[in-house]
């Protein structure tokens, strides 16, 4: 892809104006900061009392005729002062050119939190694959907050799909997701703001008394009668063993009445790659057809090289998010993944079981 047709697609991604954090199209509904129903400012991970209590069991799954009165007065909560929550996402994938299938564990995480005065709260969050543990202080100026320990980077649209190009081609695939630091963050009305240091390194080697690693991350909420509107950007800079990278990003979003779309762009070098530059998108469209069932499009773009013709993957995703009880998500998709190298063709299907607290 020639150069002047990635600036432009760009720049028309961020002039259409969603939102960051998991999942993205429900802070495109409500025009909500993910902080409003999760535990860390952006967002993923323990959902708070109202992520969990009302928004997650009262409003988002199906209208069922009879619903469970004996968890009437369920809450999250353990006490005044401890909290739980979890998640767990099984997948079931075939391949129809391998004619290949098989299950795949996606996360398993069980949350725990602590607040040990009005305003700091201790957070723990362990995995299949890795583990957070980080204490907040929501004490700076404009509703801003200190984040120190172990727990992930903030960039781009944060989604539960870790299979979207954003996620596998951009630094996640071989850079873990949680590192040791400190993130500073203001949240004002209309905008999130945050910078982050790091160790930078892929868990091999905690720290050899260098930092490596300095994100950030922006963005901004707008309101016009039904319309939901949001953009920003992210930057990351890292040297060290797990690559010399530099990432600069765009995401927006817009979020009308059962409608919402969220779109994310991405260029990234690669030192160790010769310093190609790498161009990823993603686009996401959802349409909330009836309470509880959410039909989904998804389009993933991936070019290695945006000096080369050749070497690009498409990959285009249909299905839908339906939850039929409080806590139980389905989620077939079907997928139809191109490859200009070879002319490959992988398409496959999906079904992924999600429970949730």
């Amino acid at each position: 892809m020639r150069k002047f047709q990635i600036v432009f697609l760009f720049f028309s991604i961020l002039s259409a104006g969603t939102t960051g954090l998991a999942l993205p199209r429900f802070s495109a509904l409500t025009n909500l900061k993910c902080g409003s129903c999760h535990i860390d400012p952006n967002g993923g991970g323990m959902r708070n009392y109202y992520g969990a209590a009302m928004w997650g069991r009262e409003t988002l799954p199906f209208r069922t005729v009879s619903p469970d009165s004996t968890m009437a007065g369920f809450s999250p909560q353990l006490n005044d002062v401890v909290s739980i929550g979890m998640d767990m996402q099984t997948l079931f994938y075939y391949q129809q050119q391998q004619d290949r299938s098989s299950f795949y564990q996606m996360q398993g995480d069980i949350y725990l939190s602590a607040r040990l005065s009005n305003h700091v709260l201790l957070y723990f969050n362990k995995g299949l694959y890795g583990f957070d543990v980080f204490g907040i202080a929501q004490i700076l100026p404009s509703n801003g907050y200190i984040k120190i320990g172990r727990f992930t980077p903030a960039y781009g649209t944060r989604i539960d799909d870790h299979t979207t190009f954003i996620r596998t081609k951009t630094v996640f695939p071989y850079y873990r997701r949680e590192d040791t630091g400190v993130e500073l963050g203001i949240s004002p009305t209309s905008l999130t703001w945050n910078v982050g240091v790091y160790n930078g390194e892929d868990g091999a080697d905690p720290s050899n008394g260098n930092i490596r690693l300095i994100t950030s991350r922006a963005e901004a909420f707008f309101h016009v009668d039904n319309l939901n509107i949001s953009f920003g950007g992210s930057t990351w800079f890292n040297k060290g063993s797990a690559g010399n990278l530099t990432m600069v990003g765009g995401f927006a979003g817009v979020g009308y009445k059962d409608v919402t779309i969220q779109v994310e762009a991405d260029l990234k070098k690669d030192k160790a790659t010769l310093g190609t530059n790498e161009f990823i998108t993603y686009l996401e469209v959802n349409y909330l057809l009836i309470d509880g069932l959410n039909i989904k499009f998804i389009y993933d773009f991936y070019d290695p090289d945006i000096d080369l013709l050749t070497g690009s993957e498409t990959r285009y995703s249909v299905g839908a998010e339906f939850f039929p009880l409080p806590g139980i998500e389905v989620r077939p998709m079907y997928r139809i993944h191109s490859m200009t190298s070879g002319d490959v063709q992988q398409n496959e299907f999906d079904f992924l079981v999600h429970l949730f607290l």
